[in-house]
């Protein structure tokens, strides 16, 4: 018996990503748009890190406006994370209506309800009916 999340993972929308932007990458599309030179981006890039470690260790929260705000968090094992809780307007920029200019797989499944998932899976899995009132759901 198949679940509601088997069914959204298979029939859902979701972004087909690109490769990773590396640091390099990263430190030219900066120095285009700037006007300072890919060495001077890539300086700043690495010490943006090495400060919000340093902070962090100290238990210090650090505010990038248009960024974010890193802070670190201890779990119950004593495991120290950092957490990234994105700023407002980074959001909305990638969330905007049309931002999106990225490969999206299953686009057209968007806002689809959970008896048309269900018409879905059950229709190429009929030996597998999917349970919409299960614990899986």
């Amino acid at each position: 018996m198949a679940y509601l999340l088997q069914a959204i993972q298979a029939y859902g929308p979701k972004l087909a990503l690109n490769q990773t932007a590396q640091l390099n990458e990263v430190a030219n599309w900066m120095a285009m748009r700037t006007g300072i030179n890919k060495s001077e981006a890539l300086l700043m890039l690495q010490e943006l890190n090495e400060a919000i470690v340093y902070f962090n260790r100290q238990g210090t929260p650090i505010k990038l406006p248009g960024i974010g705000i890193f802070s670190p968090s201890v779990d119950r094992e004593g495991t120290i994370r950092i957490n990234l809780r994105a700023d407002s307007k980074l959001k909305k920029g990638v969330n905007a209506p049309d931002a999106y200019v990225g490969k999206m797989l299953n686009r057209s499944n968007i806002g689809l309800d959970n008896p048309t998932y269900k018409n879905l899976w059950d229709t190429e899995h009929p030996d597998d009916p999917l349970e919409l009132n299960g614990s899986g759901a």
